[in-house]
Order: structure tokens, then sequence, then C-alpha cells
């Protein structure tokens, strides 16, 4: 059976992470590599019109072997795309995305599933085709009995009992109507036939209507955790290169898909915590300070980067009333709690809501020599509080009439920042 002359291409599957994993894992532009794909299918559809790569048969003297076969596989795939990088590369590549699929002895192309089905419907089609032109051929043995929809006779008498049914329909209306009831409408005379569902793809429906089943895009699988890793690594790249102009993209360290598989479960899934964790990485005065400034080798020290995940969600995920007054749980019967509640007051005044998430974990304890003294939940948070809003704390508190702030971790004396123990 011949193939097809054309090829079809998702509306999805150009921005699907199997081609943005594949084009990066291969060093191309996404856009080149979507038109290597187009030839992958030009030539598939004519050369697998199973959509598989199946083993050749076994011959005298050699054995059937799968594995030997996946080589020829591999070229004859790489040739039909004009591949000239590393052989083996870019069929490594497809396995590696899910756009090839081991089933057994033989290897899926999952571009071809759409072109298998119509091409299975063509086959089913001209073999009903066939059974039909040799049933009518057989006049000597008798005439076979005519199937739904291929005699005219029979069309004929179909259309005339549709019509009957749906004049006797309008009549039960209008007694219904007239009467103050509705009659049951009569059903149409049963046909005297089974509609084979093996031989014919088509769904009945109402009469004289049918519904051909439409198959759905197949899903685009799940890309492979290196992929994801090797992902998150260009787009850390990305901010780093952004934070430090001049600054060379970095080579992605051995360890870094085992740290960003530890890293995501850590943070319960939620990459968009870990990106802000390397952002506030690259913005603090310790990874301005390493040289090279900002790299993922540092970053990824087991003291590091818990320190820059935030506490809360996003801005994105927080949709608080602006016009609301804030809920703020202090004591303003202390001088120390009623200047906090002031400093908090205006930073929701000020629509800093994500700020306010933050400084309103941390609890007035007293104001000494004119300095508000703030107690915070840990290190890690003070360490956070101080690089990201320590300055904007110092302008509030001055506005209130104090000289300044000073931090102080739980119940513990506030600690000189040389003494602390934390890198800066």
């Amino acid at each position: 059976m011949g193939g097809l002359d054309w090829v079809q291409v998702d509306v999805g599957f150009p921005m699907s992470l199997a081609v943005v994993g594949a084009a990066r894992l291969l060093g191309m532009e996404r856009r080149a590599f979507l038109g290597a794909i187009v030839e992958l299918q030009i030539w598939a559809v004519q050369a697998l019109p199973s959509g598989r790569f199946e083993p050749f048969p076994a011959s005298a003297g050699r054995p059937r072997d799968a594995s030997a076969d996946e080589a020829i596989w591999c070229e004859a795939v790489e040739g039909a795309v004009r591949w000239t990088g590393t052989p083996g590369a870019f069929w490594d590549t497809l396995l590696r995305t899910g756009v090839l699929v081991r089933e057994g002895d033989c290897i899926r192309l999952t571009l071809c599933d759409r072109y298998v089905q119509v091409l299975e419907k063509r086959r089913k089609d001209a073999e009903r085709k066939r059974r039909e032109r040799a049933a009518k051929a057989a006049g000597s043995t008798g005439r076979p009995q005519d199937a739904t929809g291929t005699s005219a006779a029979r069309k004929k008498k179909e259309k005339e009992t549709e019509k009957k049914s749906l004049l006797s329909a309008a009549a039960a209306m209008e007694v219904g109507m007239s009467t103050g009831h509705l009659e049951p409408v009569p059903l149409p005379p049963p046909t005297d036939e089974a509609v084979s569902v093996d031989d014919d793809p088509v769904q009945l429906a109402l009469p004289g209507t049918h519904l051909v089943p439409v198959s759905l895009p197949p899903e685009a699988p799940a890309p492979a955790p290196e992929v994801r890793a090797q992902a998150f690594f260009e787009s850390f790249q990305d901010e780093r290169v952004r934070a430090f102009r001049g600054a060379p993209r970095e080579v992605q360290p051995p360890a870094w898909t085992d740290w960003y598989r530890h890293a995501l479960e850590k943070v319960g899934g939620d990459e968009g915590r870990l990106m802000a964790a390397c952002r506030g990485y690259l913005q603090s005065d310790w990874g301005r300070s390493r040289q090279p400034v900002g790299t993922a080798v540092a970053f990824c020290s087991p003291k590091v980067w818990v320190r820059y995940v935030p506490h809360e969600p996003s801005d994105a995920a927080v949709t608080p009333d602006a016009s609301a007054p804030p809920s703020l749980d202090v004591d303003v019967s202390t001088p120390a709690g009623l200047a906090w509640h002031r400093c908090l007051t205006r930073l929701h005044d000020q629509g800093k809501r994500y700020a306010l998430l933050w400084l309103q974990k941390a609890r007035p304890v007293d104001v000494e020599d004119g300095r508000l003294i703030l107690a915070v939940p840990d290190v890690y948070f003070r360490q956070w509080v101080e690089e990201n809003y320590g300055a904007l704390v110092e302008l509030l508190v001055r506005d209130c009439g104090l000289l300044g702030v000073s931090w102080r971790v739980g119940a513990q004396e506030d600690v000189p920042e040389a003494a602390s123990g934390l890198p800066r």
C-alpha cells in the first residue's frame, strides 16, 4: 500500500517541551530543529508506512539481530535530515525526548501516528469496496441483500421511511398542542440488518446522518529529568548574564542534574521558588563577591542555595485586596509595636505587598538607644531580609523618628555581623 503525499504538524508541537529540550541538547536553534523534523516526516511517510522501524528478516548465515539493525536505522534517519554533527547524537536525542519510542524489537516514530491511522482507514475502505464489487458481480449465485446505503432503491426506501416518521412526529405535536398535552412520538421501524462496526468505522447517529470518529493527537511525552535540569541551568545562565554584564556563560557542572532533582524535592516541586533563589543569590553581596562572580558551583553548595529560597509563594500566587487595610498582629500598646505598625501600614499604602509578607513575620521587641529592635525566626530569614529589604526598613524606621533598626534572632541578643558566621 502506498504512503501519503503530505505531512501535518500539530499546533502545539513547535513549542512543546520535547522540541525545546531536543534543540538544546543538540545545540541547535529551535526553528532549525523544527526544519529537520519536517524533513524527517517527509522521509518517514514514504519510508515507514507502518510508522515503525522493524528488524530485518533473518537470512541464511545471519540471525535476526535488532541491536545491529538499529545502527542502520540511525544512519538512515540522520541521512534524511542531513545531520552533520556527532554520528548517533540526533538519533539518541530523539529517543531521549520521546520522539522515538522503543516497543519490543521495534522503534516507533511518534510523528507517524496520524499518518498510520489515515492509511489504515484507507485500507479498510478499499477492502469494503472490494467486497461490495465482488457481491455485485456474483449474479449467478443470486443477488445478495443490499447493504445499508449502497442501493439506489434502498436509499429511496429509507428516505420515504424517514419522511413518514417526521410527518408522524409533526402530527403528534399538533395533537398535543390542541389537547394540552404531548403524545409520544412513534419510533422509526427497526431495520432488518445489523451494522458491523468492524467493517466500517463510521458511527451511526440520527437517521440519515453519521459521525466520523476523530482521533486526538498523541500527547507530548514528559521531558526527561536531565532535559529539565539542563533547561533550568540555561535559565540560570540567562539571569547571570543579565545580572553581570560581560560575564561568560558557564559549562553545566557534572553534579547539576543530581542537585536539581534534590533541590526540586526540597521546594515541593515548585521550580518558581528555585528560580527565585537563583535571583536572590545573584543579587546578594555574597554572590557578587565570588570569583568568578555568581558561579553555579557556589550556588549549588548545600549551605548557600537554601538561604535564598523564599518562604512565601510568588507575587502571582498572592492576590490580596489592595484597597483593604493590612491585617497585622502587632501590639500597638508599646512604643516599639506602635512604630513597627506604622512602618508596615506605610508598606501597604506603597503597594509593596510582597515585602509586607516577609516583614510582618518580624516582631517588635523594644526601642534601645533610639533604635527599633526586631526579632526574626532564624539566621537565614535575617540574612534574606537584611540583603533584600534592609535599606527599606532603615528608611521606614527613620521616618518614624527613630535612629535605625537592629535585628535579633529569636530571643537572643543582637549579634554583631562579623561574629554571625554567615558569609557576606
